[in-house]
C-alpha cells in the first residue's frame, strides 16, 4: 500500500513538472514571437523613417538654397565666351553664357547668384562635397562623369578643335606627331589629346595659360572647345588659327548632384522656358556670335 501511494505520488510530481514546462515552453515562444513583432516593426519604421529623411533630403536643397537666399556655383572663369573675368567696365566682374543660364536659374528661386572662381579639376569634388549647390562650366556630357553625378538635358553642342599659334605648318591632327600639346587638366580636350600617338602632353589648371603659352611658342598646339577657340582667334587673329575640323562632337550640360533631384527639375524647367521663349537664342546670339573679347592689358 504504502508502495503504491509512493509510487502514485512520484505519477503526480512528474506530471506537475511536466505541465509547468509545457506552460514556461509556450510562453518563452510567445514572448519570443512578439520580440520578433516588435523588432520587425522597429526595422519597418526605420526604413520609413530613412525613407522619408532622402524624400525630406531631396526636398530640402531648393528649400535650402530659398532659406539661405543664394545659389552658390563652381565655375573656372577662364573659358570665354562660357565664363571669364571681363575687366571693360572698370572692375573684375566674372561673365560669360553660362554665367547667364546660372542667373536665371537663381533667378527662377527667387536669390541672388554667388560665384565661386577655381580651377576646373576641383569644380566637381567641390560639388559632391557641397561646397557649393551648383556647378557650371562648359561642362560636356560624359559617361564617366555620370557615374558620380546627374546632368541637366543638354544646352549646348559643342566638340574639340586643335589650335595653333600662326605660320606653325600644323593643319590637322595628323601633323602632331611628336609636338607638344597644351591642354586643361580633366576637361574632354586633354582626354582628345592622349589619343593622338606620338604627341606630349603638356597640362594646366586654366584655359587661358594654354593660350599664353601657345602664344609664345611654349606649346605647338592646344586642343580646347570650338566656341572657345573661336573666342580667343577672334581676340589674337594675328597670333591663333585653326588646325582642320573638330575632332568630335560634345553637349554640355549642368552636373547636379545625384541627390539633389529636385534642383535638377528646377534646372531642367529653366532651359527649357530659356528655349521656349526665345532667350536662349538672344544668349546664344550674344555670346557665340556677336562677342567681342577686350584683350587683357
Amino acid at each position: 500500500m504504502i508502495k503504491f501511494k509512493r509510487a502514485a505520488v512520484l505519477v503526480l510530481i512528474v506530471v506537475l513538472i511536466a505541465s509547468l514546462l509545457t506552460g514556461c515552453g509556450s510562453k518563452a515562444a510567445s514572448t519570443a514571437q512578439q520580440g520578433q513583432t516588435q523588432t520587425e516593426q522597429g526595422q519597418s519604421s526605420q526604413q520609413s523613417a530613412s525613407s522619408s529623411s532622402q524624400s525630406a533630403g531631396e526636398e530640402d536643397i531648393v528649400q535650402k538654397i530659398k532659406n539661405s537666399g543664394k545659389l552658390v556655383m563652381a565655375t573656372s572663369a577662364d573659358y570665354p565666351p562660357y565664363e571669364f573675368h571681363d575687366i571693360s567696365g572698370g572692375k573684375d566682374e566674372i561673365t560669360g553664357f553660362d554665367i547667364d543660364i546660372a542667373k536665371a536659374i537663381a533667378k527662377e528661386l527667387g536669390v541672388e547668384l554667388e560665384i565661386k572662381d577655381m580651377a576646373f579639376d576641383g569644380i566637381l569634388p567641390a560639388l559632391l562635397a557641397k561646397k557649393v549647390d551648383i556647378a557650371i562650366a562648359a561642362f560636356t556630357i560624359t559617361e564617366e562623369r555620370k557615374k558620380s553625378v546627374n546632368f541637366s538635358d543638354p544646352y549646348l553642342d559643342g566638340g574639340q578643335q586643335i589650335v595653333t599659334y600662326k605660320g606653325s605648318g600644323i593643319k590637322g591632327k595628323e601633323d602632331l606627331k611628336g609636338k607638344t600639346i597644351g591642354v586643361q587638366l580633366s576637361t574632354t580636350g586633354e582626354a582628345e589629346a592622349k589619343k593622338i600617338q606620338g604627341a606630349k602632353l603638356k597640362q594646366f589648371d586654366r584655359v587661358d595659360a594654354v593660350m599664353l603659352d601657345l602664344m609664345n611658342k611654349r606649346v605647338d598646339a592646344a586642343i580646347v572647345g570650338k566656341v572657345v577657340a573661336d573666342a580667343y582667334i577672334k581676340l589674337n587673329p594675328d597670333k591663333y588659327e585653326m588646325a582642320g575640323d573638330k575632332l568630335n562632337s560634345e553637349q554640355n550640360g549642368i552636373p547636379i548632384r545625384k541627390e539633389d533631384t529636385k534642383l535638377l527639375e528646377v534646372v531642367n524647367k529653366v532651359l527649357k522656358d530659356l528655349k521656349d521663349s526665345g532667350e536662349y537664342d538672344k544668349l546664344v546670339q550674344k555670346w557665340f556670335v556677336d562677342f567681342k573679347p577686350v584683350e587683357k592689358k
